[in-house]
């Protein structure tokens, strides 16, 4: 589990009360003791930090405190850590609208956290939502490619590298005209973008993170912005100024989730790590992790901080040994990442094996990284350790600049690296695996050798769904109450279940209504009017959706002796010639000339890009008769309808 970040603040930070507001209190107890008595003004809100990536190579860290009124940000030249979306008070004075210049930063209460991780983590429910106020940049299916379908999607990516814990389960949306910022302003892009995301009929609260992906033009000066959240609390919002590659994808996101960049130094010639200030640092120095420049795996101090590698594959030692490491690329029981001090006391040494794996092509060496510990936010320097090179190979060894430990690459075997460890010191006992637990041997060193032979591979399996109840041709009494129930099943998991509803014999096409996200998938019909009615499911896992045959149902007076009592009944599922098909785009209610794909809100599509939306081909169940859709859903009076609450 990961340690309790701690929070250490160079301006005044007043914590008093805190322990009184933790135990019940109101946040105002902690305004007390406040330092100094300041009459100055003042603002009260969350706090962020964001990083953007600049166009320069450098990286700007800026604060912000989001109010009833807007976004304030704090001008100060001090250093702020503190979770995402901490209750602060802020003193100082009003710059303009959008600066505060900070004299005391005052906690009036931390974010709660979760008190255990969830295993497998719970899936990432991200929207990306395209817009723009001249020209679309990006269209609906290039960026819903980006996200889930391609080889180096943000969603293989990132399942890949978290052995399969991580599931960037979300939509891609627009592209939306909005009016024009004028400037660059992300804020004023992220508060129009949603309310063209509303105007649409999405439900925001569905969705932890999104993505605002916009066309350029603004000299911005940034790549990428990002919020910085944490694991189990991520931030809200990235934006991308029509720059969307694999490489600020997934490091925007990474922000969201606390990561900080991947760096390397620029040493003088025969300087391996830094010593005084002869090595220039280099912001986004690591060439193969996407928290750098590169979009290759993740280092192991990111992965270790991520909770992707945990147990036995972080194995800690301080005595001299020989270690079994195993490919970072692929899902083990042994040691992945091996992890020894350095003649900083703060920062520890990282040794880890690349192969050739998934998005790893062409990899076969050792790399080596310095960093604080895996448990804290993870800011790594990769080092050049091998021959003044970042890749290490057989033979090739290294020495801490004080001498007081060195490793050598003693063989690379397919399976994994032999890695000799020798301390100049005295003897530093067992190593340990990061849980406390010693690790087993094999092969006469220490670490086992158990890992599967394939990193965790893309889902193109789609997800399948039926509607139990009613059953198709059921006869209903007007008035009547009744469940409609589905079953969705997945070779992983459903993410989300979204239900269709069309009034047949008026020229309104078939409707999306609610989402649910977990089972079971119910929703409840009150006091229904006569009528023909024709329902059916679309069902996601991630980057495929799948569609139910539809069922028809009519209410009428006297109507018919059919079970409403909701699900005991299954009947016949019928044949009926058309289902809700994940690929339809002919929607245009906003008067834009975007559609929305007939698998409902999450899948806005462009007509002008025809079937950009089914980029994934066979990959996501889709093809058939389809539904198409069409604007909101006001004119229905779905009072009857009603969402049945989680159990």
């Amino acid at each position: 589990m990961r340690q309790t970040r701690t929070i250490p603040l160079s301006i005044v930070v007043t914590l008093a009360g805190l322990a009184a507001c933790q135990e019940g209190a109101s946040p105002g107890d902690a305004l007390i003791a406040r330092s100094g008595g300041l009459t100055a003004p003042s603002i009260d809100g969350t706090f962020e930090k964001r990083i953007a990536s600049m166009d320069d190579g450098t990286a700007r860290v800026s604060y912000h405190v989001v109010t009833a009124d807007g976004v304030q940000e704090l001008i100060t030249d001090e250093t702020i850590d503190l979770p995402y979306e901490t209750r602060v008070r802020a003193w100082g004075e009003h710059e303009n609208d959008a600066l505060f210049s900070l004299d005391e930063l005052e906690v009036l209460a931390l974010p709660p956290t979760p008190l255990i991780d969830p295993e497998p983590y719970g899936y990432r429910r991200i929207a990306t939502v395209l817009v723009f106020w001249n020209q679309p940049g990006f269209m609906n299916g290039q960026a819903k490619d980006d996200m889930f379908i391609a080889g180096d999607s943000t969603n293989v990516f990132y399942g890949e590298n978290s052995y399969g814990k991580e599931t960037i389960a979300g939509d891609v949306f627009g592209p939306y005209q909005i009016d024009n910022p004028v400037s660059c302003n992300p804020d004023l892009i992220a508060q129009r973008g949603l309310e063209a995301f509303v105007d649409q009929g999405h439900d925001p609260d569905e969705y932890r993170q999104f993505m605002w992906l916009f066309e350029g033009g603004l000299d911005c000066g940034f790549g990428g912005l990002a919020q910085v959240g944490s694991v189990d609390a991520p931030a809200r919002n990235s934006w991308y100024p029509n720059n969307f590659g694999c490489v600020v994808r997934a490091q925007e996101i990474g922000h969201n989730y606390g990561m900080g960049h991947s760096h390397s130094w620029n040493c003088p010639d025969g300087t391996i790590v830094p010593v005084g200030d002869e090595c220039e640092h280099v912001e986004y120095g690591d060439p193969f992790d996407p928290m750098g420049g590169g979009c290759d795996h993740m280092n192991v101090i990111q992965k270790g901080y991520m909770g992707w590698l945990e147990d036995c594959n972080i194995v800690s030692t301080e005595s001299d040994g020989t270690f079994n490491v195993l490919p970072t690329e692929l899902p083990c029981n042994g040691t992945q990442a091996l992890r020894f001090p350095s003649s900083d006391p703060s920062r520890y040494y990282y040794v880890e094996y690349r192969q050739s794996y998934g998005v790893d092509a062409g990899f076969d060496s050792v790399l080596l990284h310095w960093g604080t510990s895996h448990d804290a936010s993870a800011t790594p320097y990769i080092i050049e350790a091998g021959d003044g090179q970042y890749q290490m190979v057989e033979g090739d060894s290294f020495t801490d600049p004080a001498g007081t430990v060195t490793f050598t690459v003693t063989e690379m075997l397919p399976t994994h690296a032999v890695i000799s460890v020798d301390f100049a010191g005295a003897d530093g006992g067992e190593p340990t695996c990061d849980d406390g637990s010693l690790p087993e041997m094999a092969a006469g060193n220490v670490g086992s050798l158990e890992c599967l032979d394939a990193p965790f591979p893309l889902d193109t399996n789609p997800p399948t769904v039926e509607i139990t109840y009613p059953a198709d041709g059921d006869v209903f009494d007007i008035g009547a109450d009744f469940t409609i129930t589905a079953e969705a099943m997945d070779d992983r998991y459903v993410t989300e279940a979204e239900l269709y509803l069309q009034i047949i014999g008026t020229d309104e096409m078939a409707q999306p209504l609610f989402k649910l996200f977990d089972p079971p998938y119910e929703y409840d019909v009150t006091n229904i009017p006569e009528g023909e009615y024709l329902f059916g499911f679309v069902v996601r896992d991630g980057p495929n959706s799948a569609a139910s045959l539809p069922v028809t149902i009519t209410v009428r007076e006297g109507g018919a002796a059919a079970d409403t009592t909701g699900g005991d009944d299954q009947g016949d599922s019928g044949t009926t010639t058309g289902a809700p098909d994940p690929s339809d785009t002919n929607d245009d209610a906003d008067g834009t000339g975007e559609g929305s794909s007939s698998s409902g809100p999450g899948q806005d599509s462009p007509v002008v890009d025809g079937c950009a939306c089914d980029a994934s081909g066979a990959a996501g169940g889709r093809g058939g008769v389809g539904f198409a859709l069409g604007g909101g859903l006001g004119w229905l009076g779905l009072g009857w309808f009603v969402r049945r609450r989680r159990r």
